[in-house]
């Protein structure tokens, strides 16, 4: 990959960070640990751990948790890897959809922690009654401080390159730091487009696993999602490809070609429709390589 490409990805895309923290309502219980230790003759008073949830069966504070949960697996479908557990690749062309969905997951976050905000005090009476003697009202915080441990952020960066890499060092050193962090970004960029390669074969090898029939000649189950994700994943390419990789987008092309006009309904009882579509499937999964163990 040659450091004309990189420059060419890093005008055409930028890093977002999502960060998403919470208040979790578990705390750890010393007093319990320690009655668990000694009732099981344990020689340390680590051999365990007692985690107290504060507020059992709580259907907001778990909506929360599970809200986060979606708006992260979002985030991810409609980024790159760059950075393990950081900062994710993002291209300009998708910014304005991806800012306008992530706009709609931060109101509703906000919204969910509204709403256990306004029952905090009702739910930590609630609780009381749930836990019996574990209750220690010393262990719930002010809901002023609760609230502050919500937050829903997103920051932008400009993509770096090996030309940002500027230190007050001798010439020689400045030119091994910069070839190995140009190394390092080289690698980053192959991994972003590999995860639009390994997505586009996952969608054919799911189409190509449900067309099939089962070992006694039955259809398998066929969802109506297995089309849409495809379909979904079809567009999105469109913006995920930073480095303008002619072959991905002829893959994506064929792809795109195979299921327009398919409905899930004719698949299912329509064995014509659904040997042709298989085969459409199989020529994309033949026609291309996919790397190592086809990914």
């Amino acid at each position: 990959m040659t450091t004309e490409l990189i420059a060419g990805v890093a005008r055409s895309a930028m890093l977002v960070n999502l960060c998403i923290n919470s208040y979790s309502g578990k705390k750890l219980d010393r007093k319990t640990q320690a009655e668990v230790v000694l009732a099981k003759n344990s020689g340390s008073s680590r051999a365990a751990s007692v985690y107290k949830n504060l507020f059992s069966d709580c259907p907001e504070l778990d909506a929360i948790t599970k809200f986060q949960s979606r708006a992260r697996i979002r985030h991810y479908q409609l980024t790159l890897p760059w950075q393990d557990n950081g900062p994710r690749l993002l291209p300009t062309a998708a910014l304005l959809d991806y800012k306008a969905e992530m706009n709609r997951y931060q109101l509703e976050f906000d919204r969910l922690v509204d709403a256990f905000l306004i029952k905090f005090d009702t739910l930590v009476a609630a609780a009381a009654f749930k836990l019996g003697t574990l209750f220690d009202r010393a262990e719930y915080p002010e809901r002023d401080d609760v609230a502050k441990r919500f937050r829903f952020e997103l920051a932008f960066t400009p993509l770096p390159t090996a030309g940002d890499f500027r230190l007050d060092v001798e010439s020689a050193v400045q030119r091994e730091l910069a070839e190995a962090y140009e190394k390092r970004l080289t690698e980053q960029v192959a991994a972003a487009q590999q995860d639009a390669w390994t997505r586009m074969h996952s969608a054919l090898t799911q189409l190509k696993d449900r067309l099939m029939l089962n070992e006694d000649g039955t259809r398998r189950i066929f969802h109506d999602t297995t089309v849409s994700n495809a379909q979904s994943l079809c567009e999105l390419l469109t913006q995920l490809n930073v480095t303008k990789d002619p072959v991905l987008e002829k893959a994506r092309q064929q792809l795109e070609d195979a299921i327009t006009g398919v409905d899930p309904k004719e698949l299912r009882k329509e064995e014509g429709a659904r040997l042709l579509t298989l085969q459409k499937v199989d020529s994309i999964l033949d026609a291309f390589d996919w790397g190592s163990d086809d990914l």
